[in-house]
């Protein structure tokens, strides 16, 4: 019987994977297989992505027509969504306790606590001073009223005064008084 000749690039193909051995050419068949399935998953999301940034350059063409034409940008409109974003006076128990609890996780416990609700009948809104004295660390405090004014965007602190006994003593009193600025309820 006759024997088969094989083609040229067959036998440089054998003769490659005998060179790279088992490991090699499973490699080399991971490497194939990953970079199909990347362009089976990349090639629709390239498309995707460019259709999207299409849009957006549509949008940004038809946008010259239309901006500003629906937003109210009187002083008024801006006045009723910046009261939008303060919380309901209602809440105002609540944020209560919730100074009381970030003071409490900083090791601060309030001797007393003072608060007054003021209502503004110029305004649409209402403040709630909260005055505390508070004993501890410089830095203990220092963390509760960052802590405060960072969880509760709503507040300012708009007083604090320090006090130490003596020049060794690590104990701080601090009396400190809190706003809290809260949109009025309409009853």
């Amino acid at each position: 019987m006759g024997s088969v000749k094989q083609q040229p690039i067959i036998v440089w193909a054998q003769y490659q994977a005998g060179k790279l051995g088992w490991q090699g050419v499973t490699g080399l068949a991971l490497l194939l297989i990953s970079i199909l399935v990347g362009m089976a998953v990349g090639w629709p999301k390239a498309r995707a992505l460019d259709k999207l940034e299409m849009d957006v350059a549509k949008m940004h063409q038809a946008m010259p027509r239309h901006q500003g034409q629906w937003i109210d940008k009187s002083p008024q409109a801006s006045l009723n969504t910046f009261y939008q974003f303060l919380p309901r006076e209602n809440e105002a128990t609540t944020l209560l306790a919730s100074i009381l609890e970030t003071a409490e996780g900083h090791g601060l416990i309030p001797d007393k606590v003072d608060y007054v609700l003021s209502r503004h009948h110029a305004a649409h809104f209402s403040t709630y001073q909260i005055t505390l004295p508070v004993h501890g660390s410089y830095m203990e405090i220092r963390s509760f009223i960052s802590q405060v004014l960072n969880t509760i965007p709503a507040s300012a602190l708009n007083e604090i005064s320090l006090k130490r006994e003596d020049i060794t003593s690590e104990t701080v009193e601090a009396r400190l008084r809190f706003t809290l600025y809260l949109q009025k309820d309409d009853s």
